[in-house]
């Protein structure tokens, strides 16, 4: 059974098996994989956004793919502010709920079928809302990977931190299954 080691309450390295680790972070791999599926789940479904809010452009859609990944950056570095002045756990927070609330409120949307007016509307709210998942994926990623770097013991530094890429591609295997 793979082991690593940890510092107890005392400062004395104890041995854990790695499965405590992903008892551990729990919280924030499921949110790293979920943030990866909804991103998986968007290019799968862009025959329902072209047809529903882009008026038939392919282009515009994919536009509207990249809004997030555009927008990447910018959060990492706000939310790396925030979590600088008030911590990780609030930097955390915030960028988790960021993608939960940007998630859900895409699925509330009007589109073009409800009229133009409406149809507008759910365009730029739906533009805001990627804007928003870009804002929290990248302060997700920086902020939960500086946290698990600042707690974790540096002898299973790098077995914690692959957890991060192992269930961003269990995201995009569960995207496929729908």
């Amino acid at each position: 059974q793979a082991v690593f080691f940890w510092r107890g309450n005392m400062g004395a390295a104890q041995e854990r098996p790695v499965w405590q680790a992903v008892k551990t972070y729990w919280s924030l791999l499921l949110g790293n994989a979920l943030e990866w599926y909804e991103f998986c789940l968007y290019s799968f479904l862009e025959p329902y956004f072209e047809a529903n809010f882009f008026q038939g452009s392919a282009v515009v859609t994919w536009l509207g793919f990249a809004m997030t990944f555009i927008a990447r950056p910018f959060g990492g570095v706000v939310l790396g502010v925030v979590g600088d002045l008030f911590g990780r756990k609030v930097s955390t927070f915030l960028s988790i709920f960021g993608m939960l609330g940007g998630t859900v409120l895409q699925g509330l949307l009007p589109t073009f079928q409800h009229g133009p007016v409406a149809g507008t509307i759910g365009v730029s709210l739906l533009v805001f809302l990627r804007l928003l998942q870009g804002i929290s994926a990248g302060g997700e990623i920086a902020s939960v990977t500086t946290y698990i770097t600042e707690v974790c013991h540096p002898r299973v530094l790098a077995r914690t931190l692959v957890l991060m890429p192992i269930t961003s591609n269990v995201g995009y295997f569960l995207a496929q299954l729908m």
